[in-house]
């Protein structure tokens, strides 16, 4: 009888332990999933617009290398570029976390991009999208509220073309300060050119050299960024950012036509009006000693750390 109950015994036992190891898998892969690259979130206290950005860069810049690991070493490889540069990866960082950070999808009504939802809104167009838009604080149409200071010459605050100071100025604004019914609440929100103006503004800030570039009734930005190449040389490439179709294309270019793209954004007539407002003095002055409150920097801080937490982990 003792023999009996004793096998039985160890029947029970074993069938409990074979009954634990999905248990104990499961477990092992819950740890795993915990154990994930974790970006890092940073203080930035107050600072001004320029120097917020950069530490933002410079805070994450490696965050992105590593979720677009693969096309930064194709890049490199393709052109023959230091990937272990750190003046590179600031550079290669600098345009796509600030293009990322600026950009839409189309040029189509609250089109927004994925870490700041700044909506593309059309101006200059019958019925106007931007005089459904009110302010946050008071409910009161921007169609009609008196224009902010500067724009005397404009109908409403829902005419003016948004120029680099008060686009970002809204862009680093505490609260959100408007809502759409289409669009819900945002920050900011430009078309092409406004977006392109405030891109071109804070890279100039940054010590970028670039501009406006208008083609048709299209507008993006180009900068001049010289990268070190694996042997130690410098090579120019001309940068296409188009902050609203949300694409960055780094292209070579030799010392022609480096001459040329400077001369061809200097003379550029089309774009001329854009790329005064992104070289004003005035503007420039403005975004410089514009301080970004605590608040804000950490309302774009979180956004843009779910977003790399969420796609180097995809």
């Amino acid at each position: 009888m003792k023999r009996i109950i004793t096998i039985l015994t160890f029947i029970l036992v074993q069938n409990i332990g074979a009954q634990a190891q999905p248990s104990q898998a499961k477990d092992n892969f819950t740890n795993e999933k915990n154990t994930a690259y974790k970006v890092k979130t940073y203080q930035y206290g107050v600072q001004p617009i320029p120097q917020f950005f950069k530490s933002l860069v410079e805070n994450h810049k490696k965050d992105f290398v590593k979720m677009d690991n693969l096309a930064f070493q194709e890049f490199c490889t393709t052109h023959q570029i230091d990937p272990n540069s750190s003046s590179n990866i600031e550079k290669y960082s600098t345009v796509n976390i600030l293009h990322k950070l600026f950009t839409c999808k189309t040029a189509s009504d609250c089109s927004k991009g994925e870490i700041l939802s700044i909506p593309y809104m059309w101006h200059w167009v019958q019925p106007n999208p931007r005089y459904s838009i009110r302010f946050v604080r008071n409910k009161k149409l921007l169609k009609n509220t008196r224009p902010p200071r500067g724009f005397s010459r404009y109908n409403s605050y829902a005419d003016v073309d948004r120029t680099p100071f008060l686009f970002l100025s809204d862009l680093v604004h505490p609260e959100s300060k408007y809502y759409s019914s289409s669009c819900d609440t945002f920050s900011t929100f430009g078309w092409c050119s406004e977006r392109e103006m405030a891109f071109a503004a804070l890279t100039k800030l940054l010590d970028y050299e670039g501009g406006v570039v208008v083609a048709g009734n299209h507008s993006w930005s180009e900068l001049l960024v010289p990268m070190q190449l694996a042997n130690g040389k410098v090579k120019d490439f001309i940068v296409e950012v188009d902050n609203t179709f949300d694409f960055v294309n780094w292209k070579p270019a030799t010392s022609r036509q480096t001459v040329n793209w400077k001369k061809k954004l200097r003379n550029s007539k089309e774009a001329k009006w854009y790329n005064k407002m992104a070289r004003s003095k005035s503007e420039l002055n403005k975004i410089r000693k514009h301080l970004v409150q605590e608040k804000a920097s950490q309302r774009i801080e979180k956004k843009l750390v779910n977003y790399l937490n969420s796609n180097i982990n995809d």
